[in-house]
């Protein structure tokens, strides 16, 4: 970071009257919709949408409302706007320009975050008073509304269903007095604008760091409210103090150009548009695809890294042959992998041919997977979507499924032989013809069911168990033609929870979507002409989850910076810790963060402001995530 020489340095070359001003006094709790006077201040000046292919009109006679508040923390105070009541509202309305104009008085509106698509932010003065213009359009979101997706830890897992899909123009503004002077000089006319935050979060900015600017929450739920995976976009404005501070113009950082870097459960670059536009440089991701744990997201000021690769296509001839209790699913892979090529294939059955929440699933390398833990007799409609690189494709149209088997008749007391029992479909490489078009051998009167399989071990990993096994002793007189295995929370009996199912000359697989850190039973049977065999013994192994909550935690001030301390936790989460992450928060949430590799138990924050009142928590990551925070520790800056 720069000196505090430096920092007054480029104070000082700041624009006439942008320079940093003490936040007013009087700034009231709910700001006046309309402006009364010329001279009003703490007021909505205006309040406008243009329809798409419209005429600007008020708000009021589009039957919308508009509302601002003050919020305040140790950081600085905050001005909160909000746009509502799109429900129902026509498609020329919800995809119209909003523009407000608010009237901020001394109070100088240096950064917004906010959820609105194609944002712009600028400001003027005039003697000293500010007003603030802010346009852009409605943007649909379906973020989950439950306490862990909202305070930012985890928003589900990969068949996490979303809330109703709404739209949603706010945001919120605030002065970063309260920051440290490097935020209110360099970050003096920065907006964020991303429909991909549970929450609003402050940018992390470290001059002449790498990455210079980062955001510590970026995610979505899995799937929207129609089962489809939600996909999100990030725009960044970085101001003329930003460049100036980076030592760099507006068009050399355009032609440069932005790495945009997320990290959840791998490291993704991602496609960005760097523009020089109104004194600095606008950062544009349309298409971010993070899936339901929530990851950090890194700007370097580097070209980027990204390839021309999107989500892959929809999976293409998609059927499925209904079990007791199961859907066996099939399909072939799609016409387009969007430029990677498709690693993994989620097939979810659904109570209904559109919308409702994932009943069960099964995920897979392979063109074939079967669901299990369905109500016997129940029709359901299964979707199939495939994974690259970028996150989740859309799913193929869903198809209905009877989960229950064919009954066999009972023989008639005669000297003839019983009736053949129906075949098991065989799963086919994606270049052959489908399953139906080539029926399994007929079983033979010295045909059975094979032995059950051996030596099964187990290999636990996040929320997911891998399976391997030896060949049953007999394969009963005919082929093995597939394996299943079966996860159960019991030793004995019971229902499924979770299954996986290869072809017969495969001898692994893996069971996923399990709960983390709860012990599963599992159980593997080998299937031939003549049906399923006996399973062995069931083996039990508990899936990874994450680290149990540091303990110890210390918090030690002096020279404007707070240093944390704390001990491991108590369990590990079955998976080893990679690190650790302590974050202090004021009033509106996490203002700043430091972390710390597995071995240490301290790190430190610099650049605060003394005075200040500070609660920190610190958390650990493993595989499968981070952790549930510590106990709080309160702290007060000291110089």
């Amino acid at each position: 970071m720069p000196s505090r020489t430096a920092a007054l340095t480029l104070m000082a070359a700041l624009p006439l009257g942008l320079a940093p001003a003490q936040t007013p006094d009087d700034l009231p709790a709910e700001w006046e919709t309309t402006c009364a006077t010329a001279e009003s201040v703490y007021c909505i000046a205006s309040a406008t949408i243009t329809p798409s292919g419209g005429s600007p009109q008020s708000l009021d006679s589009a039957g919308l409302t508009v509302s601002a508040a003050t919020l305040s923390d140790d950081y600085g105070d905050w001005v909160r706007w909000s746009v509502g009541d799109w429900a129902g509202k026509p498609a020329p309305v919800t995809g119209g320009t909003v523009e407000l104009v608010l009237r901020t008085g001394t109070f100088v509106p240096r950064f917004t975050n906010a959820t609105a698509a194609g944002l712009r932010v600028s400001r003027t003065v005039t003697d000293g008073r500010y007003e603030l213009t802010i346009s852009g359009r409605a943007t649909p979101t379906a973020w989950r509304s439950d306490t862990d997706c909202t305070a930012g830890y985890s928003c589900g897992d990969i068949d996490t269903t979303a809330d109703p899909t709404t739209y949603r123009f706010e945001g919120r503004t605030q002065d970063l007095e309260g920051s440290a002077g490097v935020y209110t000089t360099g970050l003096d006319g920065a907006y964020l604008a991303t429909d991909a935050q549970a929450r609003a979060d402050l940018l992390t900015y470290e001059p002449g760091g790498s990455p210079p600017v980062s955001l510590g929450v970026l995610g979505n739920p899995q799937l929207d409210a129609t089962g489809e995976a939600v996909r999100n976009f990030v725009t960044l404005f970085l101001p003329g103090p930003w460049l100036e501070a980076a030592g760099i113009t507006a068009q050399d950082a355009a032609a440069t150009g932005f790495d945009l870097v997320t990290s959840g459960d791998a490291t993704v670059h991602h496609r960005v548009t760097a523009t020089a536009t109104d004194g600095g440089v606008r950062l544009e991701a349309p298409d971010i695809g993070l899936g339901a744990d929530l990851a950090a997201a890194a700007f370097h000021r580097r070209a980027s890294q990204a390839t021309n690769a999107t989500a892959p296509g929809a999976p293409l001839a998609v059927s499925a042959v209904g079990g007791t209790g199961t859907a066996m699913v099939f399909w072939q892979p799609p016409s387009s992998g969007g430029g990677s090529a498709a690693g993994r294939y989620r097939a979810r059955a659904y109570p209904s041919s559109g919308g409702g929440t994932v009943v069960a699933s099964c995920e897979t390398a392979d063109n074939w997977c079967t669901i299990g833990g369905l109500d016997a007799g129940g029709t359901y409609h299964v979707a199939v979507s495939a994974v690259n690189a970028l996150g989740e494709g859309d799913p193929a149209a869903r198809v209905p499924v009877l989960a229950t088997a064919v009954p066999v008749p009972d023989p008639a007391p005669s000297e003839s032989p019983s009736p053949v029992p129906s075949p098991s479909p065989v799963p086919v490489d994606p270049t052959e013809p489908s399953p139906s078009t080539s029926p399994s051998p007929e079983p033979t009167s010295d045909v059975h069911v094979p032995y059950a399989p051996q030596d099964i071990e187990l290999t636990p990993g996040a929320r997911r168990i891998t399976v391997g096994w030896v060949v049953p002793d007999s394969d009963g007189g005919s082929a093995i033609t597939a394996y299943t295995a079966r996860a159960f929370r019991t030793a004995t009996g019971g229902t499924p929870v979770a299954s996986c199912q290869v072809p017969g000359n495969r001898y692994t697989c893996a069971i996923t979507g399990l709960a983390g850190g709860q012990k599963h039973f599992v159980e593997v049977t080998a299937v031939n002409v003549a049906g399923s065999g006996p399973a062995p013994a069931r083996v039990a192994a508990t899936p990874w989850t994450v680290p149990g909550a540091p303990r110890s935690v210390t918090a030690k001030s002096s020279d404007r910076k707070v240093t944390a301390g704390w001990k491991a936790p108590a369990a590990d989460g079955g998976s080893a810790i990679t690190g650790y992450r302590a974050e202090l928060s004021g009033r509106s949430g996490v203002v700043a963060r430091c972390t710390a590799p597995a071995t240490s138990r301290t790190c430190t924050v610099r650049k605060l402001k003394k005075g200040t009142n500070l609660t920190l928590r610190v958390l650990a990551v493993n595989a499968a995530g981070v952790s549930a925070p510590s106990k709080a520790v309160k702290i007060k800056v000291k110089d």
